[in-house]
């Protein structure tokens, strides 16, 4: 089965892996399953790396069918879910999201992921998970896997994104940084945020988002400021130096020889 490196994909591998039969009760057989999944995405991009953060609201019958899951794939099936039970589902999630990123890889640099590395996923389920299994209220699970790159990225380089359709998701670029091009991003929206580019929008119906980062020119034209007030302010602070530095003498060889006739005087007397 194709993976999706999303939570939505990931819980319904899940699911498949499981024999409902002895999770799901016959009312849940009996009627539509009224639920929702409501995934979201928020991307960082580091010159070096990425972090990419998940969040999914899993909320009504698709809620009790995952604490269902934890208590009888990570507890004894009691139909009711606590703290080690969880703490056992997060490792065992994070785990299966390894292996799934590992497969098929969700980030491209310049169309290979040859030079994309995995550095670290942690999976959390919130407390809202705790207690009986019926019940129905909506958990939001949270995930974050951090990439690193072996090769920096710069101006004109592709990053290629695989996410779930239609999802949010925010993307912050690199400091100093612009997207000069984008395919796939749905309903897209340009802000910036402590002085980065961000971008806002929605995965498309192929999922993917592909991006071609340029030089913020008016970053460019800031740091080119900066370094020429830079230059100024060490021309003025050399200069200032020199003339301290030639008054400083002046002062001190007029001493010196204010020192040496008060000498001549006294043995002249």
């Amino acid at each position: 089965m194709k993976k999706e490196l999303t939570f939505l994909k990931l819980y319904h591998l899940f699911l498949a892996s499981l024999l409902l039969a002895t999770l799901l009760s016959p009312v849940l057989f009996a009627k539509p399953c009224a639920a929702a999944f409501i995934p979201g995405n928020n991307i960082t991009l580091e010159r070096n790396g990425i972090t990419w953060d998940y969040d999914e609201k899993t909320t009504d019958n698709e809620a009790v069918l995952f604490r269902r899951i934890i208590d009888a794939e990570t507890g004894n099936n009691d139909g009711f879910v606590n703290a080690w039970e969880i703490r056992k589902m997060e490792v065992l999630l994070g785990e299966k999201m390894k292996k799934a990123v590992e497969e098929e890889p969700d980030i491209k640099l310049n169309s290979t992921s040859e030079i994309v590395e995995l550095k670290d996923i942690e999976f959390w389920i919130p407390e809202e998970a705790l207690g009986r299994t019926y019940k129905n209220s909506s958990i939001i699970n949270r995930a974050s896997v951090i990439y690193g790159f072996k090769e920096e990225a710069g101006p004109g380089t592709e990053i290629w994104l695989m996410g779930t359709p239609d999802s949010n998701v925010t993307i912050t670029l690199p400091s100093g940084f612009d997207a000069e091009r984008i395919e796939g991003l749905n309903n897209k929206s340009l802000g910036f945020e402590n002085k980065r580019t961000v971008l806002k929008g929605n995965f498309n119906s192929e999922k993917n988002i592909t991006l071609w980062l340029s030089e913020n020119e008016s970053f460019k034209a800031e740091l080119q400021d900066i370094e020429a007030n830079e230059n100024k302010s060490a021309e003025n602070e050399s200069g200032t130096v020199e003339n301290s530095t030639l008054n400083t003498g002046d002062k001190s060889e007029s001493g010196s020889l204010k020192g040496f006739f008060k000498k001549i005087l006294k043995k002249a007397g």
